[in-house]
C-alpha cells in the first residue's frame, strides 16, 4: 500500500532528531512523577473518589501518560500554513489522497514517540510495580481501541484544520482543541465530571481519543461493558471518518488560495 510509504518515512525520520528524542524522555518522566505524586496526595485520605480507586486512577493517568505521544495532537498536518502561503496547491496536484497521506504519515511519527518513549517509561513503571498487564482479552480491546483513538484524534486535527479553508487562519479552531483535550477525558476520567458536562462528553465523539482505551486499561470500564464501549468508539471513529471525507470534498470546492 503506498501510503504505508509514508508512515516508514514519518518513523524513521524520528530516529534522527535525538535531542527531540532525549526532550521527549525528559518531559514524560517529569510529568509522570507529578501525577503520581498529585494523585497519591489526592487519594491520601480516602480509598475512592467517584467510585474510582487510586489504582485505576493512576492506571488511567499514568498509561495516559505512556500513550500520550500517540495519542497527541498531530503537530505535522500544518493545513493552516499551507492554506494561507498557498503551498496547498502542491499537496492537492500529487496522485495521492492529502486526507490518507497524513493520516499514514502522522501515523508513522505516533508510533515513533510510542516505541521511542511510551514503551521505555511503561517498562519501568511495570518494574516498579505501579502498571500491570492487563489479561489477554482486555489487552487486545486495548490495543484496538487505542489504534481507534489514533483514528479519532486525527480526524478532530483534520476537520479542524480543513476549517481553515473557510477561515484563511487556523488561530482560533487551534484555541478550541483544549476543549476537545478536556472532553476527551485526558486531564481527569469523565467519572470526575459534573452531571451535565459529563452528558456532554458522553455524547461527544471526543471520549474515543482518549478517555475509551484509558478505561479499559484501567478497570474502569467492567469487563462485561468492554465490547459495548469498543463498539460505541468504532461508531464515533466511523462517524468522524466519514465528516473528515465530507468536508475535505467541500473545502476543495471552496479553496481560494492567498499568496504562494
Amino acid at each position: 500500500m503506498k501510503y504505508l510509504l509514508y508512515t516508514r518515512a514519518e518513523f524513521l525520520r524520528g530516529i534522527r532528531y535525538r535531542a527531540s528524542f532525549w526532550a521527549q524522555m525528559a518531559s514524560g518522566l517529569i510529568m509522570t512523577a507529578i501525577q503520581w505524586y498529585l494523585w497519591t496526595a489526592v487519594y491520601r485520605h480516602t480509598g475512592s473518589i467517584a467510585g474510582v480507586s487510586l489504582q485505576e486512577m493512576l492506571s488511567y493517568t499514568l498509561m495516559g501518560r505512556v500513550a500520550a505521544g500517540f495519542l497527541a495532537e498531530p503537530s505535522n498536518l500544518r493545513l493552516a500554513p499551507r492554506v494561507r502561503q498557498g503551498t496547498i496547491v502542491h499537496d492537492l496536484v500529487k496522485p495521492a489522497d492529502l486526507h490518507f497521506q497524513l493520516l499514514f504519515q502522522n501515523l508513522g511519527s505516533a508510533a515513533f514517540r510510542l516505541v521511542s518513549t511510551g514503551l521505555p517509561l511503561y517498562v519501568a513503571l511495570s518494574v516498579m510495580g505501579i502498571l500491570h498487564l492487563p489479561d489477554a482479552r482486555t489487552l487486545i480491546a486495548f490495543v484496538i481501541s487505542l489504534l481507534m483513538g489514533y483514528v479519532a484524534v486525527f480526524s478532530t486535527s483534520f476537520v479542524s484544520g480543513v476549517l481553515t479553508f473557510y477561515t484563511k487562519s487556523g488561530v482560533g479552531v487551534d484555541h478550541l482543541y483544549t476543549v476537545v483535550e478536556l472532553l476527551a477525558g485526558m486531564y481527569v476520567p469523565l467519572q470526575f465530571f459534573p452531571g451535565w458536562l459529563r452528558w456532554v462528553a458522553e455524547n461527544l465523539p471526543f471520549k474515543a481519543i482518549h478517555y475509551i482505551p484509558m478505561a479499559i486499561w484501567s478497570g474502569m470500564t467492567e469487563p462485561g461493558e468492554v465490547v459495548s464501549a469498543v463498539l460505541s468508539q468504532l461508531l464515533w471513529t466511523g462517524l468522524m471518518v466519514l465528516l473528515c471525507r465530507i468536508v475535505w470534498k467541500g473545502a476543495i470546492k471552496h479553496l481560494t488560495v492567498q499568496g504562494g
